[in-house]
């Protein structure tokens, strides 16, 4: 096929995509050119925050979430039920064999039917769009409610650090440097087991091209979104409040009330003062100054001589349980995994879902932008 021989939709479409991906190839090459290059100061900047005491998260705000987002499901996509309905292919009564006509089989046995002849229903663009506006809503309403249960802040809980622009940087350099892993680890795992990619946004595209910019914005936008929320800032810090406090059931179910502010100081758990050294949080006047407790840890955890970072095991449980939530689309889990525990990692580092929705939004449209020429550019085979 020829250039001359697409339209000019066509066209547009294929000149969006090789921008795309000459801009991630330059981009993913610089990246990992300057990584080598300086790897101790990437590994010692500043910018990667110490670990801190974050375990006001409870069980209760995990059911929390899990609830709100089955009403919204129910609230929001049940308006497109129809849509739903209409996606379904009718199954045909069976009928003599010496008869050449088939009868439309009644709406109440399209399901049975369906499961019956093992076949596949392809949900509508609108329905998908629905589905995907209500986890969005679901986890809205789950971050209103955990914000009000703990009378905390953003800021406090670790659902954003108000570094605006250094999260938007940091995810679009991890983005450029993660995502060849990533596609390699695809790749092999794809051409290992012979198991091919499915996604319910992909039968769907395929059955109603007409329902890419829904989709797209269901794929870049609103998966990210609630994906992050969930999976990045409520489960690290149920596990931080884990790894906080044990086997303490009222800790677990309900987070820390924020009475505990000194925990770390108490303890030694997470920073060390040598014997030599006076410890901030014995000193009445500090404790006391307009920088407050908060300013005051956070100087402290900026210290490497202070503080360690945040632990592995955290950040890889976080990306294996993301992982396996998408282990019915073929084996793609496993390359979410290892996608998972990097954006679990960014999180325990900034603080912040912001750095991880910019690289979860830049990947899964990378796959929306390889959907599109496939769909609209190269020719059925």
């Amino acid at each position: 096929m020829q250039p001359t021989d697409l339209t000019l939709t066509q066209q547009i479409i294929t000149l969006v995509a090789g921008l795309f991906g000459l801009g991630l190839l330059m981009g993913t090459l610089m990246v990992h050119t300057w990584v080598l290059i300086a790897w101790k100061r990437i590994m010692t900047w500043s910018g990667w925050l110490r670990d801190q005491v974050h375990d006001r998260i409870g069980l209760l705000d995990l059911v929390g979430c899990f609830s709100c987002i089955v009403l919204a499901q129910v609230a929001l996509a049940g308006v497109f039920y129809n849509e739903f309905r209409k996606s379904i292919p009718a199954p045909t009564i069976p009928v003599p064999a010496d008869s050449a006509i088939e009868l439309p089989a009644p709406a109440w046995i399209k399901p049975v039917a369906l499961a019956q002849s093992g076949g596949e229903i392809t949900e509508s663009p609108w329905f998908m769009f629905a589905a995907g506006l209500s986890l969005v809503v679901g986890s809205l309403a789950s971050a209103i409610y955990t914000l009000a249960r703990t009378r905390s802040t953003p800021g406090i809980l670790g659902m954003t650090s108000g570094k605006f622009l250094r999260n938007i940087m940091v995810g679009v350099l991890v983005f450029l440097w993660i995502t060849p892993m990533v596609m390699l680890i695809n790749i092999g795992v794809s051409q290992l087991t012979e198991i091919q990619y499915q996604h319910p946004v992909i039968d769907s595209l395929r059955a109603k091209a007409w329902g890419y910019p829904l989709l797209f914005a269901s794929a870049v936008i609103f998966a990210p979104l609630w994906e992050e929320y969930a999976f990045r800032f409520l489960l690290i810090n149920w596990l931080d409040t884990v790894r906080h406090h044990g086997l303490n059931l009222k800790r677990l179910f309900f987070g820390n009330d924020g009475k505990d502010k000194d925990l770390f100081a108490e303890t030694g758990e997470f920073f060390s003062v040598t014997p030599d050294q006076t410890n901030p949080f014995d000193n009445a006047d500090a404790m006391n100054s307009n920088r407050g407790f908060e300013e005051q840890a956070s100087e402290e955890l900026s210290s490497p001589a202070l503080a360690d970072y945040p632990p592995w095991w955290v950040a890889i449980v976080s990306g294996v349980v993301f992982g396996l939530a998408h282990f019915e689309y073929g084996v793609s889990w496993v390359p979410l995994c290892v996608l998972g525990t990097v954006l679990a990692r960014v999180y325990q580092l900034q603080r912040s879902i912001l750095p991880c929705f910019i690289i979860h939004a830049l990947f899964n449209s990378l796959a929306m932008v390889g959907f599109a020429v496939e769909l609209f550019v190269k020719p059925a085979s």
